[in-house]
Formats: structure tokens, sequence, C-alpha cells
């Protein structure tokens, strides 16, 4: 005969259940918590940037990934947002800001690119222009005296207006850092380039302390944020870097960064 009667093995399986019960209800709210506070409920405000490395505006060497990062994750964090930064090469880069899969940090502006992206306010500036062996100095403003010169240059660069005529001789090479190596070895008369990466490659590589900048640059380019056009939060992202940047700027802290970085 059983110990207990009807009565109470029915009480106690009631309590059974509850006790269950409550003990499952408080698992669910426990791992509700662990959701909010988990990356996967902050995925939407993770910015995902792809970038190239291109000291010292931003590399994967540099303290704090660069300048040009420095700034970019500070504006983002001002508005809100946490940035993940994707180093790649360039032609992926546009590859994958023209399908909507990043933001593309440190753009310049041309027609066709304006044609599929959205840009930021502009965050930094980059001289473009000339270096020659030191105390080897020409007039690089004559026409005449720049098509008698071999100009040494990375293949693919971008060119100002200026020399874009078909009398001028260049030499190209695969990276500005061998078109320097070979402006110190006499194998070219002037190099053509980015000034800061250029003397940054300087100070960093004992091979070319015999070259210097040539002032004036030819021309200033504005780099920028963009976005593809079809990118679904493009407006809002824009937006939120913009207010970031304009803090900055106004307290100052912008313009500590680059002084501290020597631009």
């Amino acid at each position: 005969m059983s110990k207990y009667s009807a009565i109470q093995i029915s009480k106690i399986s009631q309590l059974t259940a509850a006790f269950c019960a409550s003990r499952f209800g408080t698992r669910i709210l426990f791992l509700a918590a662990l959701l909010s506070i988990s990356p996967i409920a902050d995925a939407g405000n993770i910015v995902q940037i792809c970038v190239g490395d291109f000291p010292p505006y931003n590399s994967r060497s540099l303290p704090k990934y660069g300048t040009v990062i420095e700034i970019s994750t500070e504006a983002f964090r001002r508005s809100g947002y946490q940035t993940r930064f994707n180093f790649m090469p360039w032609a992926r880069i546009l590859k994958e800001g023209e399908y909507g899969q990043c933001g593309i940090l440190g753009i310049w502006r041309n027609p066709q690119r304006d044609l599929i992206f959205d840009y930021s306010s502009p965050i930094i500036q980059q001289e473009l222009g000339f270096f020659a062996r030191r105390g080897n100095l020409n007039d690089l403003s004559n026409m005449r005296k720049l098509e008698s010169l071999s100009i040494g240059m990375e293949r693919g660069s971008y060119l100002p207006p200026m020399l874009e005529s078909k009398l001028l001789h260049f030499d190209l090479a695969s990276s500005l850092h061998t078109t320097l190596l070979k402006l110190a070895k006499e194998r070219v008369d002037i190099a053509y380039g980015n000034k800061a990466a250029g003397l940054y490659m300087i100070n960093a590589d004992k091979n070319l302390q015999n070259i210097e900048w040539q002032s004036p640059g030819l021309e200033i380019k504005e780099t920028y944020l963009a976005f593809a056009k079809t990118h679904k939060d493009k407006e809002l992202l824009l937006q939120s870097f913009n207010r970031g940047l304009d803090s900055m700027k106004a307290d100052g802290s912008y313009k500590k960064i680059l002084k501290d970085a020597g631009l």
C-alpha cells in the first residue's frame, strides 16, 4: 500500500510542476539578460569600414591604426557607434564598398565615384607633388623643364591636370617606396607622390636620406568616408559621423590628433 494518499500525491505533483515552471522562467530571464549585453544585440551599432594600409594616415603598424582611423573611431563613438576596420587591397575596397558591404575610409572623389557613393564631410587633406634629390633643385612649375625630366611615379596614381600632358616622361613602379628608391639611386630625375606618405618613408629608410620634398605642392586632395548609394543605412551613418566630426573640431580634439601625428 502507498505511503501517501491520492490527494497528497496530487498536491506533490502540483508543487513539483510549479517549481519546474519557476526554474524554467528564471532560465528564460537569465538568457534574455545575456542576449541584451551580447555582441549580437549590438550588431546594429557596429559600422564595417574597409580601409587600405597607407601610413602615416592609416596602417595596422601605427598606434591606434593611424590618424584617419583614430579620428573616424572617435567621431562614430560620439554618435553611439563602434567601428570595425577591415584592411584590404584598394581594388577589393572599392568592390566591397560598391556592393554596400562596408564604408570606404580615405577615398578621394571623382565624377565616376560620385555616381556610386555618398560622402561624409572631408576628414583630412593630402598634398601631392614632387620629391627630388637634395641640392638638385629645379623649376618644376615650368612645363618645358618637366618635359625634359624623367618622372618616377607609382603605377595607377592619380595625376593632377598639370601632369596629363603626353609630352611628359613617366617611369612607373609598383609603389611609392620603389619610386623613391629609384630617385635616390639617380634612376629618375624627380618622383611624384603623396607628401606625407613620402616623408614617412624617407624618415624610416636610411637609403632615402638624400631626398626631400619640393615646395610648393601641385594639388590638395580631400579624403572622405563614403558609403554606396545602395547602402541601406548610408544617410544615418554619414549624418552620425559628421555630427561626431563636428564635435571633435569644436572641442579641439580633431586638431590635437593631427598635431600629434605631425599632419
